[in-house]
């Protein structure tokens, strides 16, 4: 599975979340940056740059595959930043995605903190089971891809609910999707739908999302063509409807189906396209009223 970008994602969404996985104070309000050190012609993960000029700048390492270089490396980044940064204190963190990646290399292990990362999910799991990061991570790191399945909608919750900044949710909510959609490779965008379909709306923002918006209302086109008739083409766009409604806005007055399966094929189309604009049932009643049966 990829991991580098989602990775990079989601901890300059909240770059305190390394601290907190650490075990290690806080530098307060950072930012993590990718970075080139020029000395040694290699690229690094990240490093976390406090807004504080006291604080230590944060080499960090994510590493999914044995390399008995990853302590050395992370050293000699450690000291060409902290030169370019007129020596500033630097700390260099790694976090192994799996136990036995760890090469214990000495001396460096006394410099480098090093973190097995499904080990601090778990410790973080046990502490606060609804916290974003443990959720963001589950398609990732669970072991069983049936329990991921059956979970998959409790999870995505997990990260719509907390009390994450709008932009932070959104990056969050567009690595949980891309991780589960490379975890089960088996599972087509429609089965994903389904997993995910009380939260659909949500996913708006991230291209995973759009492209399982568009499903809905495919399904009342394929509905409607197979049967080639125009009754069936209105009931198919009224089941696109309808399965959009419930995702956004729960259980939906029976007076407004009523009036959803009066409208003409014409009328249903134009209604799938403003339902992304529309949002409470009191616009859609307002949209109803305007658009009479023809």
């Amino acid at each position: 599975m990829k991991t580098d970008k989602q990775l990079f994602k989601i901890f300059e969404a909240v770059p305190d979340w390394i601290f907190e996985l650490a075990g290690i104070p806080s530098p307060g309000k950072s930012t993590l940056r990718s970075f080139t050190v020029k000395a040694i012609e290699r690229r690094a993960d990240g490093i976390v740059v406090p807004d504080a000029a006291d604080q230590p700048l944060t080499i960090v390492e994510f590493q999914f595959q044995k390399d008995q270089t990853i302590y050395t490396r992370t050293v000699m980044e450690m000291a060409a930043v902290q030169e370019t940064h007129e020596m500033r204190t630097v700390q260099g963190v790694v976090f192994f995605g799996y136990n036995g990646l760890d090469p214990q290399t000495i001396p460096w292990i006394r410099v480098v903190q090093a973190y097995v990362l499904p080990d601090v999910l778990e410790a973080l799991e046990r502490e606060r089971p609804q916290h974003p990061l443990v959720a963001v991570f589950k398609p990732l790191l669970a072991e069983s891809e049936d329990t991921l399945e059956h979970e998959a909608l409790r999870h995505y919750q997990a990260i719509k609910s907390s009390e994450l900044p709008a932009p932070s949710k959104i990056m969050l909510l567009e690595v949980f999707v891309s991780w589960l959609e490379q975890r089960l490779k088996h599972r087509g965008k429609k089965e994903i739908e389904m997993m995910l379909l009380g939260e659909l709306p949500n996913l708006e923002e991230t291209q995973s999302g759009k492209d399982l918006i568009h499903i809905g209302e495919q399904r009342g086109l394929e509905k409607g063509l197979e049967k080639g008739l125009e009754k069936g083409l209105e009931k198919g766009l009224e089941k696109a409807i309808l399965v959009f409604l419930a995702a956004r806005h729960g259980t939906i007055p029976a007076t407004i189906e009523e009036k959803i399966a009066t409208l003409s094929v014409s009328q249903a189309e134009c209604l799938l396209q403003y339902l992304p604009q529309c949002s409470t049932l009191d616009d859609l009643a307002q949209w109803l009223a305007s658009h009479p049966m023809q």
